[in-house]
């Protein structure tokens, strides 16, 4: 076994592809993407305001957007035309637009519209722009009916409570930031796991073939030995890179993590075993060594999706649900999320647990076999 692990290392070692998508691509691809994502949420969005009734009503509701945190007004256009041609321009990402007669329709006592053009295409976006606009249209209206009530001496003491008869105290559990990279950094870092193990090893294996490299398999026994070793080889290097991850890229950019450790190793385990475990089994499939790059990496954004990131995967038909299954990525990226977002226990995702180890076992299996298999061809072709 340890000749194994020695081979195994001399084989990344002088691959300078595998040894860049093995060792080194996870805490590349985690580096970046937290960069991408560190800012979290979206704020100052760059947004024009039409005001078209210019009273003081209306201006106070346009410095209400202009102090933001999540709007800032980039511009203030005299027409809606002229508002038009600065989003289509990427200037701006939104449009307010304040009627005439805004100010005279309140004091009327009925009620205004406040027109609200956005871009749908950008989620991000659309959402803060339309949040901190609706706030500071509900607050400017808050303002003006409490000061109604207080003029016509309504309410007595208590104008809050009629002008607001439900508070809402709202408490973030998890993601305390609502921030997007705290959601999906989790779930790319399970990703990156097995694309990466998938696509080095099969890598590795067709230069394995192609240099004629003996895999010292005469029996069943030696192919058990051999799968094992190998496993050990990769949750050790990726245990490291976890190790890095969570204990320093996290707490630098401040994703939250609040697993314990020993949970966390024991899922990872299970997890390294089932897909290095596939990456085996899968290595022993191409002929050419770019064949794994081209067949293997648009699979990634799929497995991402199959794993219910973007998209809720309680709203996939069953047996998408099913299919995504056969992947490790997709159990762990839950038990992943729970634990290290969530802080619950093993016991809590024990279903996706139990899923990980019949996928280690049965890919261990197959790993085993085709190793066997190959072995003994390259016995017989010796």
């Amino acid at each position: 076994m340890k000749r194994v692990i020695a081979d195994e290392l001399r084989m990344i070692l002088k691959d300078s592809g595998v040894l860049l998508l093995v060792v080194f691509a996870m805490l590349i691809y985690t580096i970046i993407y937290s960069v991408a994502y560190g800012k979290e949420v979206v704020r100052e969005v760059a947004i024009a305001v039409v005001d078209e009734d210019h009273s003081s009503l209306s201006r106070t509701l346009v410095d209400g957007l202009r102090s933001g945190p999540d709007t800032f007004v980039a511009y203030e256009p005299t027409s809606v035309e002229e508002a038009k041609e600065l989003f289509y321009r990427g200037k701006v990402f939104g449009i307010v637009v304040v009627p005439r007669g805004f100010e005279r329709t309140l004091l009327m006592g009925e009620q205004a519209d406040v027109a609200v053009i956005l871009d749908g295409s950008h989620l991000l976006i659309y959402k803060e722009v339309l949040t901190q606009t609706t706030a500071d249209v509900l607050v400017e209206g808050a303002v003006i009916e409490a000061s109604r009530l207080i003029a016509n001496s309504i309410g007595g003491g208590d104008i809050m409570g009629v002008v607001q008869p439900v508070s809402l105290d709202k408490h973030i559990l998890y993601n305390t930031p609502q921030g997007y990279g705290s959601f999906v950094m989790p779930s790319i870092v399970v990703v990156i796991i097995q694309q990466t193990l998938v696509i080095g090893l099969a890598m590795l294996g067709v230069r394995r073939r192609q240099q004629r490299v003996s895999l010292q398999v005469n029996s069943c026994r030696d192919a058990i030995k051999s799968v094992v070793a190998k496993i050990l080889v990769y949750i050790v290097i990726y245990g490291i890179n976890l190790t890095i991850i969570l204990g320093v890229v996290w707490t630098l950019f401040g994703f939250p993590y609040n697993g314990r450790t020993i949970d966390v190793a024991i899922l990872m385990f299970v997890y390294l075993v089932s897909v290095t475990s596939l990456a085996l089994s899968l290595s022993h499939l191409f002929k050419r060594r770019e064949a794994p790059l081209m067949l293997l990496l648009w699979s990634s954004v799929p497995i991402l999706l199959l794993a219910g990131v973007s998209y809720p995967k309680e709203a996939f038909p069953e047996w998408l649900y099913l299919l995504g299954r056969i992947f490790p990525s997709s159990s762990a990226v839950n038990a992943f999320v729970d634990i290290g977002t969530a802080g619950v226990s093993l016991y809590d995702v024990r279903k996706d647990i139990f899923t990980l180890a019949v996928l280690a076992t049965i890919y261990l299996f197959v790993a085993v076999v085709t190793e066997a298999k190959c072995g003994k061809n390259n016995t017989l072709r010796s």
